[in-house]
């Protein structure tokens, strides 16, 4: 049985690219939602990487004490989860060191809203000075906010030259979202958070048993908000609040219901059980 690959990404609602204007009226819930998050875990078995914002960490240097207390894995998320393509080099340099500072065996990365394309592959080089060992930001397929349409869909060593290309001699893995391949042309992304909420959980399922039978995991994701009850509500305009709340309601759910049916780890567990 494949095991596939489960990601939280620990961020606040209002870090978001439809809702961080509000960040400065609204208070911290992280510390509320991991514990919750970890006994949904271990009910089910399963263990996860938490990608983490790191002002979060800084914060509430406790929530990374519980995650590795249970077993689960801490990986770097950003520093305000601004986008890469916000950043210079010089400054995301910065702010990996500051997380290794606060977690030094971390060895992932995710990139804030997905946004590592060839605009920002600078980023790969950096990473690897700095002594990650993958990374899990490449979403391959098209939406609004991101998508790298033809990265490969199984986990690949990229070219730090050109992301859609795979180059075995670049020693960071690769680890793209998970996303259903339908017609040979269209490209359905299942990967989690919004569009868990959103798709029928039957393709989703579908999506991730077809990545399975290819012998690849499915990279699967959720934000703490996402299952958090009492996420605050804020008025990010229709298409912000779409993206936001729509069924987020149905979110744990979903998610419980993914962890009954597969088998899924963590990125650093995965590589350790892939080099044996």
């Amino acid at each position: 049985m494949v095991e596939n690959i489960l990601s939280i990404d620990v961020e606040e609602v209002f870090h978001g690219e439809y809702t961080r204007r509000h960040r400065h009226n609204l208070y911290y819930r992280t510390p509320k939602n991991i514990p919750p998050i970890l006994k949904i875990l271990e009910e089910h078995n399963a263990k996860a990487t938490f990608f983490i914002v790191g002002e979060i960490a800084e914060k509430f240097p406790e929530v990374i004490n519980m995650i590795l207390e249970k077993g689960h894995e801490v990986s770097f998320h950003g520093w305000i989860h601004e986008p890469l393509w916000k950043l210079t080099p010089e400054q995301f340099r910065e702010e990996v060191r500051s997380f290794k500072k606060l977690h030094p065996h971390t060895i992932g990365f995710r990139a804030p809203s997905f946004s590592l394309n060839n605009e920002t592959k600078w980023v790969l080089k950096i990473l690897y000075d700095e002594g990650f060992k993958y990374d899990s930001s490449v979403f391959p397929t098209w939406t609004p906010l991101y998508g790298t349409y033809k990265a490969p869909m199984h986990p690949y060593h990229p070219s730090l030259k050109n992301i859609i290309k795979e180059d075995e001699t670049c020693p960071i893995i690769e680890f793209p979202l998970a996303v259903y391949k339908l017609f040979r042309l269209i490209k359905v992304p299942i990967a989690g958070g919004f569009w868990l909420r959103l798709w029928d959980l039957g393709l989703i399922k579908r999506g991730i048993k077809k990545i399975n039978d290819e012998g690849f995991p499915a990279v699967i994701y959720i934000h703490n908000w996402e299952l958090d009850e009492k996420t605050p509500k804020i008025n990010a305009g229709i298409l912000g609040r779409f993206q936001v709340y729509h069924n987020l309601n149905k979110a744990k759910q979903k998610l419980a219901s993914l962890l009954s049916e597969f088998k899924f780890t963590n990125f650093s567990t995965y590589i350790k059980d892939a080099l044996k």
